[in-house]
């Protein structure tokens, strides 16, 4: 009895070809083009928000609460906004938490984004990071 090694099951690997037939050249390895960030915590972004209740609707009984930032850096920045409140359905007051990424760019003030039926009375928290792009 003869004991052979196991064959690998894996195909070769053929060479990728154009639409013409040909084999693409092989790749090599050529210098790669780096660009510089900024190390953590070094020159952080600049930015300011704000919040403000509204109503709206047929007959202004529909309250949206708004978050605003305004990039006040020369780079662009990308925002995450979490946002913590209450509001009613069918008469029970129920928790929301919810979360935003957006893309400020310089010099801009950008609306984050629009939560409707929101309860006033209870107020809502909210926190904005930024991170320069």
């Amino acid at each position: 009895m003869t004991i052979r090694p196991a064959r690998s099951r894996r195909r070769a690997r053929l060479p990728r070809m154009s639409r013409r037939g040909r084999p693409f050249p092989a790749r090599t390895q050529g210098p790669t083009l780096r660009i510089p960030r900024p190390a953590a915590g070094t020159n952080p972004a600049r930015f300011a928000t704000e919040a403000r209740w509204a109503t709206a609707g047929y007959n202004n009984e529909e309250i949206i609460y708004t978050i605003l930032v305004t990039n006040q850096d020369s780079r662009i920045i990308r925002c995450t906004t979490q946002i913590k409140g209450a509001y009613f359905d069918n008469g029970q007051k129920l928790s929301i938490e919810d979360r935003q990424v957006s893309t400020v760019f310089p010099s801009e003030r950008t609306q984050i984004g629009n939560w409707m039926g929101m309860d006033q009375a209870s107020g809502a928290t909210y926190s904005v990071k930024c991170k320069p792009v």
